[in-house]
């Protein structure tokens, strides 16, 4: 499957199931003329076909009760959460504290909120985590939606959209030379679609394929079906299967096991695609973690935010900063928005605002919530972004009809009730997102890198980076200070990337901006959201607003410039003309810094290539930019970078810290593999090598 061939029509909305209810709470599918669970003992079917056929309480104790200990399971057929809710409790109960479950479900047809909440209040023993995942439910746009629970012990990978494309995109590669080559594997399937006589489009060959590509020697699989049609599709690609009893009165269900034997690759049945795509240089080595010790440089939103999730996973974290202090250059503004700018196009970049967009509402109301962020620290009071008539009438229109079924996510308002939402006076059309907000990027900053796992080294100037033969440990040199040791090393500098000669060849590229603060006035102290133009203004903390930023390319200068702060004042003025007053240049403060933006405006995030490697193994892309290349790429082993977020790393970083931590952690990843391709570093490589400018 090409990388650009995932997208949905709507990119923002799918189709949710058509619930019929029945007697107790019971909810069918009308699609399929099918229930979800059984109107009797739907628990205990769960715990029985799936939790009991896949021995996944014996398997679980016997895990190790180390933080490396991770268990995957894979779902066809997410529905109530009902599956993924008793695999939870089970979980609690049995698996190692130290070790991490990854339930990783796909659903084509997802429930609305209400529906999912009324499903589940027929079992009070589930009460505690239903009441969890309710409140983390996602809005329910196309693709891979990532919820943790119990401080990131358990994960819920939600997978909306076909199950084939879902899975597909799971895996490292599509090209057949590389095709069972992962990262993370499944051990345990639940196969949990409607039955094949109502939905025989999810039991198709094609899913199989996928789901055997992603198993292991030791992977189990259970389905309440027992249809021949299934068993033979699932034996003739490796798994062992047999018929057991099945729950209540059905006669027979299917479990198997992955029999550890692949069938042969089949070249002349599947060639090699003569497609851009089909050179694999975005496939990963497979690395041990050793001694679980990591050093992050740089102390900005990417390197905490990366710190945070590799300590929530177990690792000792070392936080590097040639700065006093965290947050102390671009990451250190007073208010940080919370924002995406939406597009009616689909396509990457607006895919990647997306996703990461919905993870970072989840992300800092979960902070909230556990009081890593404190009042005054952040205020989720909605965001509008005014529209100019000329410039943006198209795209309103657009938006507003496909984002008409998700106002959660955004709303198209006039400016009325635009005016309303903010309190102001505001004369145009405005994109109103309710669940969002601001959030002091200091004070998180300073939040998460007081987790238990990081010790901080300000104050240190990094000379150089070097890997040892024998050990690969990673030896970071510093200026007059001792050397720091770690096995893994994790670039999050921003524009200082630049000055590794392991990251010298990345195309990054500065852009200054400046913010101002000024004194409240009476219209501006009735303002109750963010309002966001060319520049933005957030609600007053104190009796202060945030107001800004400039944007000027190459331009190094981080001093702070009285032109820029009436550049900002003069920008705010012409867009809401009722917050108009008279500004005392002695009462106006701010700061300065450079944004690190990419030739894409997409983030690098990833593994580190070699340069010299890829310009040796993938040099035939100058002549042939199709030409069907078998070779994976070849990384730095334990070198990895986080950086190049530009103005939006409040609402990126998270997102792209989690994708990291589970590159580095062999865990199922939180995007598609077409949007991981588009993250990664190497990318601008494989770029100049097709142009024939390398």
């Amino acid at each position: 499957m090409a990388e650009s061939n995932v997208k949905q029509t709507n990119p923002f909305t799918l189709q949710c199931a058509d619930i019929q209810w029945q007697g107790d709470n019971i909810p069918t599918a009308r699609q399929f003329n099918d229930i979800y669970f059984s109107p009797a003992r739907g628990l205990e079917e769960t715990e029985y076909v799936f939790l009991h056929n896949n021995d996944l309480a014996n398997r679980w104790r016997s895990l190790l009760n180390e933080p490396g200990s991770v268990f995957c399971i894979g779902e066809v057929g997410f529905g109530t959460g009902l599956n993924f809710l008793a695999s939870w409790r089970l979980w609690q109960h049995v698996g190692p504290n130290r070790g991490y479950l990854h339930f990783v479900s796909v659903e084509k047809y997802p429930l609305e909120v209400a529906d999912l909440k009324r499903s589940l209040s027929r079992w009070a023993s589930l009460a505690p985590f239903a009441t969890q995942l309710v409140n983390s439910y996602p809005t329910l746009a196309p693709g891979y939606h990532l919820l943790k629970f119990d401080q990131g012990r358990v994960v819920l990978h939600l997978l909306l959209g076909d199950a084939g494309q879902c899975f597909e995109q799971l895996s490292c590669s599509s090209h057949p030379a590389l095709a069972h080559h992962t990262n993370h594997t499944i051990d345990a399937w639940f196969l949990d679609g409607f039955a094949p006589a109502k939905n025989p489009q999810a039991w198709h060959d094609s899913l199989f394929q996928h789901i055997a590509k992603l198993s292991k020697p030791g992977t189990t699989l259970a389905t309440f079906t027992a249809a021949g049609r299934v068993r033979r599709a699932l034996q003739g690609l490796g798994f062992a299967m047999e018929k057991v009893p099945g729950f209540d009165n059905k006669r027979e269900m299917l479990r198997g096991s992955w029999s550890a034997v692949r069938p042969p690759h089949n070249a002349t049945q599947q060639p090699a695609p003569r497609i851009k795509s089909s050179a694999p240089w975005y496939v990963l080595p497979t690395r041990q973690c050793g001694s679980r010790h990591a050093a992050i440089i740089g102390a900005g939103l990417a390197g905490v935010t990366t710190a945070y999730a590799l300590a929530q996973r177990g690792w000792k974290v070392t936080l590097i900063d040639q700065q006093a202090g965290v947050a102390q250059k671009a990451s250190g503004n007073p208010q940080g928005i919370v924002y995406t700018k939406l597009s009616p196009k689909p396509g990457k970049l607006n895919d990647f605002a997306l996703s990461s967009f919905l993870y970072a509402l989840r992300y800092y109301r979960q902070l909230a919530e556990q009081q890593r962020l404190l009042p005054g620290q952040y205020d989720f009071c909605g965001l509008l972004q005014l529209v100019e008539q000329n410039k943006e009438q198209h795209n309103f229109e657009a938006l507003q009809q496909l984002l008409a079924e998700r106002p959660e996510l955004m709303q198209c308002v006039d400016a009325n009730q635009a005016s309303q939402i903010s309190g102001i006076t505001l004369e145009h059309n405005a994109y109103y997102y309710p669940n969002t907000g601001w959030v002091s990027p200091v004070a998180l900053c300073q939040q998460l890198s007081q987790h238990q796992a990081v010790s901080t080294r300000f104050d240190h100037r990094i000379i150089a980076l070097s890997q040892a033969t024998d050990s690969k440990a990673w030896t970071i040199e510093c200026e007059h200070q001792s050397a720091i040791c770690a096995d893994v090393v994790v670039i999050a500098n921003s524009l200082d990337a630049k000055h590794f000669c392991q990251s010298s060849h990345l195309p990054l590229k500065a852009i200054r901006g400046q913010i101002t603060e000024l004194p409240s006035t009476n219209t501006l102290t009735a303002l109750k959201s963010v309002v966001c133009h060319d520049g933005y203004i957030t609600p007053a903390t104190g009796d202060r607003h945030c107001i800004g930023a400039t944007f000027n390319i190459a331009d190094h200068d981080t001093t702070v410039r009285a032109s820029d702060h009436q550049c900002n004042i003069d920008s705010l003025f012409r867009a809401i003309p009722a917050a108009s007053f008279t500004v005392d240049p002695a009462a106006v403060t701010g700061r300065a810094g450079l944004r690190c933006v990419t030739p894409d405006y997409l983030p690098l995030v990833g593994q580190l290539p070699v340069y010299e490697y890829f310009l040796h193994d993938y040099a035939r892309l100058r002549k042939d930019a199709n030409w069907p290349i078998d070779t994976a790429g070849r990384y730095y082993d334990g070198l990895y970078i986080n950086i190049g977020h530009g103005s939006k790393g409040l609402t990126s970083s998270p997102l792209c810290s989690e994708l990291l931590a589970a590159i580095i952690n062999s865990e199922p990843p939180p995007l598609p593999r077409y949007l991981r391709t588009a993250l990664n570093p190497a990318r601008f490589i494989i770029r100049d090598l097709i142009r024939n400018k390398l």
